[in-house]
């Protein structure tokens, strides 16, 4: 039987849906990825209001469409029931998940935004142009953010500065109450974590099973952001660490990349296992609301990891040692669908990585650059040429954590993958699962749960 959220499942083959997703101001259509998602999961999608249309996908869509769905009695949900049918692998109810209009009562100057038939001279009454409209104009606003705010209350708003930076981040200045709130957490946080959710727990990818003893807990796939990989990577991928990136998907990363060359974001997000057409939806989303670029792997500028599953990628595993926010793709469709980037934190996927809260408060209370402490006390180590993941990126993982790297071996008190050659009792020879598993539990693992024999 196919996995939940696969296109072999087909959980919606009796939906006939009608998708008018698009942005606050109406200018990026996001029908297209809504779209292909319904196809996956066995629903037809008319490009039309037939009489066959069941349900209409609606977001900020045309007033027509909203009141046509209503007459006819269609059921009118969000963009949101879609993710959670596909995640869930069932036909989720739709009284859950049911769309807003929020134009329904506005005047006709507001909802009319796509296309204008006026001759290019005409000059419209707008707020510039007319005190009496401008006063008006005012007036509503005012009631719609009053409305807003009483709406999205506990939805806390991520503002950004001239620049396109974030000020509500992981590491922003906090007064002195909210250090000690922040210092309480953590070690409540830390003191809990032994009754976390172990590796065993994270969810086993279909494409890379394994055998061997050494490989029980290896879950890592390949960060690949090759359009048309819906499933994720072969393990061949995985072990040579290799990266493609295909051009259809690298055009749309330049292209935003040069429409925010005046004013870059510094603060980067990177997308791991995640098919393309959610990483197109992503990208269109990041365009329209700013505050963020993209990066194809995870650096010293990235504060945000978004995966489309919740797999242990390396990726992942430097987010979680760099003290990133791991967020899973709802976050993104929450803010679409809220029109603004929403709080991260009740999409942390906490419960598969516990080390990314701890690691993310611990950022968030660093002075300078954060330096985790979790190897610093651990002997020099050595990674061997033939180690997967590869050296560069286990070398990168062990230093961001605090260890220490020697590339002569004799300096060594600690071998990381296969090795040859006359071993010394005095070595600890390790697989490099336990560099990955103790990052992934912010723990120093067992030495002897990892031991490589001869």
């Amino acid at each position: 039987m196919a996995a939940p959220g696969t296109p072999g499942r087909q959980v919606l083959k009796d939906v006939v849906a009608y998708v008018d997703v698009w942005s606050v101001n109406g200018t990026e259509n996001y029908s297209k990825a809504f779209t292909n998602q319904l196809v996956d999961m066995g629903a037809k999608v008319s490009k039309t209001f037939s009489k066959r249309v069941t349900h209409v996908v609606f977001k900020d869509g045309y007033q027509s469409t909203w009141d046509k769905a209503q007459k006819r009695g269609v059921k009118l949900v969000s963009v949101l029931w879609v993710e959670k049918c596909r995640t869930a692998g069932a036909h989720i109810d739709e009284a859950l998940f049911p769309a807003a209009n929020t134009r329904e009562h506005l005047p006709s100057l507001i909802k009319k935004k796509r296309k204008c038939m006026q001759p290019k001279d005409f000059i419209p009454k707008t707020p510039e142009h007319d005190k009496r409209l401008k006063k008006k104009f005012e007036k509503m606003a005012t009631e719609l953010q009053r409305q807003k705010s009483r709406l999205d209350n506990d939805v806390p708003v991520l503002l950004f500065e001239s620049n396109g930076s974030l000020m509500y981040s992981p590491t922003i200045k906090t007064c002195a109450g909210q250090h000690s709130a922040m210092q309480r957490r953590l070690q409540e946080m830390k003191e809990k974590r032994e009754n976390l959710s172990p590796t065993s727990s994270l969810e086993k990818s279909h494409d890379n099973p394994t055998n061997s003893p050494c490989e029980a807990s290896w879950n890592i796939s390949h960060d690949t952001l090759c359009s048309g990989v819906k499933d994720g990577p072969t393990r061949h991928d995985v072990l040579d660490g290799s990266l493609e990136t295909c051009k259809d998907l690298s055009r749309p990363l330049e292209e935003s990349k040069k429409r925010g060359k005046a004013q870059k974001p510094t603060r980067t997000l990177v997308m791991t296992s995640m098919p393309s057409e959610k990483q197109n939806l992503v990208i269109q989303v990041v365009n329209k609301l700013k505050g963020f670029s993209f990066a194809r792997e995870v650096c010293d500028t990235t504060t945000h990891v978004l995966t489309g599953k919740p797999l242990r990628t390396l990726n992942v595993l430097l987010g979680i040692a760099r003290g990133c926010w791991i967020l899973s793709y709802e976050w993104v469709l929450w803010s679409l669908e809220l029109g603004h980037w929403i709080s991260e934190e009740p999409f942390e996927l906490s419960n598969y990585f516990p080390a990314a809260p701890l690691c993310r408060l611990e950022r968030g209370l660093s002075a300078g650059q954060y330096q985790g402490t979790l190897f610093a006390d651990q002997p020099v180590m050595f990674i061997t040429p033939t180690s997967n993941p590869p050296r560069t990126k286990l070398r990168e993982l062990v230093l961001l954590c605090g260890g220490q790297i020697t590339r002569i071996q004799r300096q060594a008190g600690i071998f990381i993958g296969p090795s040859q050659g006359k071993r010394k009792a005095t070595i600890k020879y390790l697989s490099e699962t336990w560099i990955l598993d103790s990052i992934t539990q912010h723990k120093v693992c067992t030495f002897d749960n990892y031991l490589l024999l001869e």
